[in-house]
């Protein structure tokens, strides 16, 4: 089936396009100076415990990714069975490009980089991280994948895409990475890693703001769906700051109001696409904002 006249000029259709005009290596990343800096870390640093702190942050990194990367494939097919468009699919395919793509370089960090230190690093995604990150992302893209009932799957969609584009990315990830990047460049470390958390977060922008605008379509059609919304997001609110507080270490390497502040910030952003505040920027001022294709 062609795509309609309408359909090559959705926002959806833009951020498909963006996509294509965006894409990068993460093969390309040069990581040539991170063992070394990574060495410094360890041995100048220990009483902040800045490595086991880094080593906490790239194990939730990783295993986010892997877990957006396997759960999202439901997530095309629900679209497509509840009759959602074809230019929408062709942005959740470009996303499940790109989140390979996330996984693919952590996974080549933890190898060319740290080596032997990442051993035990899954001992990190226990508690809050793991609810949210694995546990109930899973369970979301499990009933997505089963579900054929297209009044059932449309409501069904809305949490999905809330918890993963709503939580997921904008309150956690894009919250993590802002803040290691942050973090990383004010000290001068890991230059491969920094340029990676760039690179991500920008993919990351266009996720969230699919899922922004995914929101304010589906409520403005279906005001009834605004209470899924909510819920979603209040359900996974405690697990999002309790993952946050995992960092509050004597010395933590990354700004925890800073990082709450932001995480809070995507949860009303959210609400307001779902008609629930008046408060955040428009559609088109976030779409800018997370894009950040400078």
């Amino acid at each position: 089936m062609p795509l309609a006249p309408a359909q090559l000029r959705s926002k959806y259709y833009q951020l498909y396009t963006n996509s294509k005009r965006l894409a990068w290596d993460p093969a390309a990343i040069d990581l040539s100076r991170d063992r070394a800096s990574w060495e410094v870390i360890k041995r100048d640093h220990l009483p902040e415990r800045y490595d086991e702190q880094i080593l906490r942050l790239l194990a939730l990194f990783h295993a986010g990714e892997e877990s957006v990367t396997l759960t999202l494939p439901p997530f095309l097919g629900a679209v497509a069975r509840a009759g959602h468009g074809l230019d929408i699919e062709m942005f959740l395919a470009s996303q499940l490009y790109e989140e390979v793509k996330h996984f693919e370089f952590f996974a080549r960090y933890l190898r060319e980089v740290l080596g032997d230190d990442a051993h035990g690093m899954a001992d990190f995604v226990v508690g809050a991280p793991r609810a949210v990150l694995l546990d109930d992302l899973d369970a979301i893209s499990d009933r997505l994948r089963r579900e054929n009932d297209r009044d059932v799957l449309r409501p069904l969609l809305v949490e999905g895409v809330t918890h993963y584009m709503g939580v997921v990315e904008a309150m956690l990830a894009r919250t993590g990475y802002m803040g290691a990047h942050e973090s990383l460049a004010a000290r001068g470390w890991l230059p491969g890693l920094q340029n990676g958390f760039r690179l991500i977060r920008r993919d990351e922008g266009r996720h969230v703001a699919f899922g922004f605008h995914f929101i304010a379509d589906q409520c403005a059609a279906n005001p009834d769906y605004r209470g899924v919304v909510h819920s979603t997001l209040e359900r996974h609110l405690p697990n999002v700051l309790g993952t946050i507080q995992t960092f509050a270490y004597e010395h933590p390497i990354v700004d925890l109001e800073r990082l709450q502040t932001f995480a809070i910030g995507a949860f009303e952003q959210f609400m307001a696409a779902a008609g629930l505040s008046d408060d955040a920027q428009s559609a088109e001022e976030l779409t800018r904002e997370l894009e950040d294709v400078a």
